[in-house]
């Protein structure tokens, strides 16, 4: 004997919908800095400290982010896509971050393909949040995909000739001034368990947080993956040509990259973007680095913008 079970339509196109699709939801994509750049860097001997004992404090912290892009390895061809650039000021962004894209109704499923630009400022980027009136023409001007003004202290501190390391003069302070056009492209962004790009909620809003670090010129070698460096700050000091307390980058291009970034010194700087020759491609190659992920994840593959 067989019984037959009849559903009202209304129950059986829901019964359809709900086995052949996942549904949709949103992505809000958020710009935070990491704690280095409001808070600073302290001297000591942890991991997340200056290790040669200088301290370090940002005045200003200017990016240009944006064309944040995500796509799905199951569906190359479905991408969603903002290419708007916002110029911010990240030591006044907004408390919980910056929207620079939000994507509704994607499918509700995971995105793993995801990245966004450091870029050269173009006059057509928008202001972010916060930013005043004369950093955001700094930067378009300057046409920067960085821009950082910050001072460096050590009480007992000394700045030593990069091509002679005992002439030295005491330096308890040295200020820097250094806009950047080091315009990168990251992808491929996974969170720092492993987690490649995000998930989408049906029904839901998933939050995702670039995050621009404050740290990197100040590590050891170029981190392509986990962050295991140390950070020392002396080569700083060190590159003050004319010792007037301010390291500029007209001194960083005049010094060689082999006077300060040795093995001796605890360097490793293999792996770059680009050629590093001198003490101001050192820099620059570091400012390639400062993308990353939900906190402490990483976005390993990277490009050169124009």
């Amino acid at each position: 004997m067989s019984t037959t079970i009849r559903f009202p339509i209304a129950i059986l196109a829901a019964l359809v919908w709900g086995c052949g699709s996942a549904g949709s939801g949103n992505a809000q994509i958020f710009v935070e800095p990491e704690d280095s750049i409001p808070d600073g860097l302290e001297a000591g001997s942890g991991e997340e400290q200056i290790q040669d004992g200088w301290s370090v404090q940002y005045d200003t912290f200017l990016v240009t982010i944006g064309n944040v892009h995500a796509a799905r390895s199951s569906d190359p061809t479905d991408e969603a896509r903002n290419g708007a650039l916002y110029v911010v000021d990240l030591k006044n962004v907004p408390a919980g971050g910056l929207i620079v894209a939000d994507f509704q109704n994607l499918e509700a499923t995971r995105w793993d393909k995801v990245g966004f630009d450091l870029a050269n400022t173009p006059f057509a980027s928008q202001k972010g949040e916060g930013i005043s009136d004369g950093d955001y023409a700094r930067m378009t001007q300057g046409g920067y995909s960085v821009f950082i003004q910050g001072r460096m202290t050590k009480a007992g501190g000394n700045s030593c000739r990069p091509n002679a390391p005992n002439d030295c003069v005491a330096r308890s302070e040295v200020t820097f001034s250094w806009g950047l056009k080091a315009g990168t492209s990251f992808d491929d962004c996974a969170s720092a368990d492993g987690e490649a790009g995000f998930s989408v909620p049906s029904g839901g809003t998933v939050q995702v947080k670039p995050t621009i670090h404050g740290d990197h010129w100040f590590f050891s070698n170029i981190t392509q993956g986990a962050e295991l460096t140390r950070r020392l700050a002396q080569w700083i000091a060190d590159a003050d040509l004319d010792r007037n307390g301010d390291t500029t980058l007209d001194e960083l291009r005049q010094i060689p990259a082999a006077q300060l970034f040795t093995q001796a010194r605890g360097y490793s700087i293999s792996g770059s973007l680009i050629p590093i020759e001198t003490a101001y491609d050192f820099l620059e190659a570091q400012a390639r680095t400062l993308g990353d992920y939900q906190g402490d994840g990483e976005c390993p593959t990277r490009s050169i913008l124009n």
